[in-house]
């Protein structure tokens, strides 16, 4: 071992070197400077597995190797501390969502390590690991939103109805009540993050789920999921014909234009800027389609604008709901719901794609212990 006058020099994967690396593995432009990080996940990946090397090094952990079980029960530990001192003092410390949230940036640093073989496993997937962390904070349908049927058919029947009246009226020309049709389908019957199908300006790979994306025929779509890794997806009959039906009238000249453009005047003239042509006197809109020029896909922001005036158009029931208008995750949360009361844990797993079933278990604990209650209320109910 080489020693220098601060003492001996670690041996193996510097944990900044790994992160750099893995980083890159990200962002392929990532030069060392984490302002110019390129993506949401990666940004926040860097910052909370940056802390946690700080931490190591206080404790003499200076690479992948030195990275022990121990190593990640001490920081699920530390964690759990920061929980408790948040509870004593609202003011300090971190919840208990915000723990796991770091926890889980480092478990899939780790995981990263596994798969260049920099480690032969993931010590922070250990369970007596991870039984040092502080309990999950439980979620419910109180303080969170899931689409109920009874929504999920008020908003689909209006949208439905809406682009049907547009086609008889306007016939290819109702591209805009058909593209809402099959938005909120795929939101409804697919159980996508919206981040998954729509750009997110901080997000350079975000740029919205694409015709090449798409298959019809065999019912699923690709999309670039919360591990910033390519992911299949079913893509049911609920959603298929009304994704036929705009493609149809939208007859995209190439499989890399959005699936879902956005009309949005401002972002329509910076396309043609960046085309060859010269900006229109008349419809940015009708230019684009007219010379091909690839329109932008319909952002997350503007996605949201959209669901307010439509959950209000169409009169969704919204009393018990914690938003006064349908949100984009709450469509996952309600597809899910739906197939872990009919199907099971397991079912609602795959088509969210958790990649921990405990996630799926507590994010619907609210029905097992509905589910719960309904069995102890028959057991005593001849006392």
């Amino acid at each position: 071992m080489e020693t220098t006058d601060s003492g001996p020099s670690p041996t193996g994967k510097l944990l900044e070197n790994a992160l750099d690396e893995c980083i890159r593995s990200f962002d392929g432009n990532y030069d060392g400077d984490p302002s110019e990080i390129d993506g949401n996940y990666p940004r926040n990946l860097h910052r909370v597995t940056s802390k946690w090397i700080t931490w190591c090094g206080k404790r003499e952990t200076h690479t992948l190797e030195d990275v022990s079980v121990r190593t990640m029960q001490r920081y699920a530990s530390h964690l759990e501390q920061r929980v408790r001192a948040k509870q004593a003092d609202s003011s300090k410390g971190i919840s208990a969502s915000s723990a796991w949230t770091y926890y889980n940036y480092i478990s899939a640093f780790l995981s990263w390590a596994v798969r260049w073989e920099y480690l032969a496993e993931n010590p922070a997937e250990k369970e007596r690991a991870k039984k040092e962390m502080p309990s999950r904070s439980t979620s419910n349908s109180g303080d969170q939103q899931f689409w109920q049927p009874e929504q999920r058919r008020a908003i689909m029947d209006y949208v439905d109805e809406q682009a049907r009246e547009a086609i008889d009226a306007d016939g290819m020309d109702a591209f805009e009540q058909v593209r809402n049709r099959a938005l909120l389908a795929v939101l409804a019957y697919t159980g996508v993050r919206g981040a998954e199908l729509l750009a997110d300006s901080r997000d350079s790979r975000r740029n919205g789920i694409r015709w090449g994306d798409v298959d019809l025929e065999d019912g699923y779509l690709d999309v670039l999921g919360k591990s910033q890794d390519e992911e299949e997806t079913a893509l049911p009959e609920q959603a298929v014909e009304p994704l036929r039906r705009l493609e149809t009238l939208l007859m995209p000249p190439n499989e890399d234009w959005p699936v879902f453009p956005s009309r949005h005047p401002p972002s329509l003239y910076d396309a043609i800027d960046n085309s060859e042509h010269d900006r229109p006197d008349g419809n940015p809109w009708e230019f684009v389609l007219e010379r091909d020029i690839k329109p932008p896909s319909m952002s997350k922001s503007g996605a949201r604008t959209l669901m307010k005036r439509l959950s209000k158009e169409a009169d969704v029931p919204l009393e018990d709901s914690p938003k006064d208008y349908l949100t984009l995750h709450g469509a996952r949360r309600g597809v899910g719901e739906k197939l872990y009361r009919e199907h099971g844990a397991a079912a609602s797993q795959r088509t969210l794609r958790h990649a921990d079933p405990q996630t799926t278990s507590e994010m619907y604990s609210h029905i097992e212990a509905s589910e719960l209650a309904e069995d102890n209320t028959e057991v005593f109910e001849n006392e």
